[in-house]
């Protein structure tokens, strides 16, 4: 696998490792609710925060937040030191449907490639051709991110501070950072930066700074419309 398409599958993996989460807790059950502040209907609280509270706290109850939205959409960023960029979009739709849409630019050539995984079902193209089944079951890829053991191994790792207040789209957010340094055993240095909303201890937007085989990334995540009304279905039958 060149490093180009591993810098890839670390943005997908982080990117499953958030889905994972809501799709957890959509086989369980959840229950109670706000209004998100970035609209998109109802989304249950991991609660008010405030500057007092004690910042791995409050990333946990993030986490665990997370664990009761049926939906979301995700907008990622991502930038290497090797020149190369790339885009992801995620949507997210309770219990196991998945939408992800990624522009990749490099050298001379764009890629898009665009998946759409149905419980155990995944399909793919690239460049906008035909639909076709993926031949790997990505759901137990996903299934390895859900291990409640992998998310707790995260939080353990960090060394999570409160950085201050911010607003989001016109919602008052509260700051913190963190790092991450060889989870799961994986080589990965990550220096995080997480926006959480005030009014329902959700996250909203993600900054990170890592490093992966010698190549330094950058990567952005804007989080909304939890549990709005998204349609995932399979595309060919």
């Amino acid at each position: 696998m060149s490093v180009k398409m591993k810098l890839l599958s670390l943005v997908f993996c982080s990117v499953l490792l958030f889905a994972a989460a809501c799709s957890k807790n959509a086989e369980t059950g959840g229950g109670g609710g706000v209004l998100s502040p970035n609209g998109g209907g109802a989304t249950t609280s991991a609660g008010v925060i405030s500057a007092s509270d004690k910042p791995l706290d409050v990333l946990t109850r993030a986490t665990r937040g997370q664990l009761d939205a049926k939906s979301y959409r995700a907008n990622i960023k991502n930038t290497s030191s090797n020149g190369s960029s790339n885009t992801l979009l995620v949507e997210y739709a309770a219990p196991d449907h998945y939408h992800m849409v990624t522009h990749s630019q490099g050298g001379t050539r764009d890629t898009s490639l665009e998946y759409i995984i149905v419980g155990k079902d995944t399909f793919m193209r690239l460049n906008g051709s035909e639909w076709r089944r993926f031949p790997v079951d990505m759901s137990q890829m996903i299934n390895s991110f859900r291990d409640p053991k992998f998310i707790d191994e995260i939080t353990k790792s960090s060394d999570a501070k409160f950085v201050g207040a911010d607003t989001l789209d016109g919602a008052p957010m509260l700051v913190y950072e963190y790092s991450l340094d060889n989870v799961a055993g994986m080589k990965i240095k990550t220096h995080a930066k997480t926006w959480i909303a005030v009014a329902d201890g959700l996250p909203r937007k993600s900054e990170s700074e890592g490093e992966f085989s010698g190549i330094k990334t950058k990567t952005e995540m804007i989080v909304s419309d939890y549990n709005s009304d998204i349609k995932i279905e399979a595309p060919i039958k």
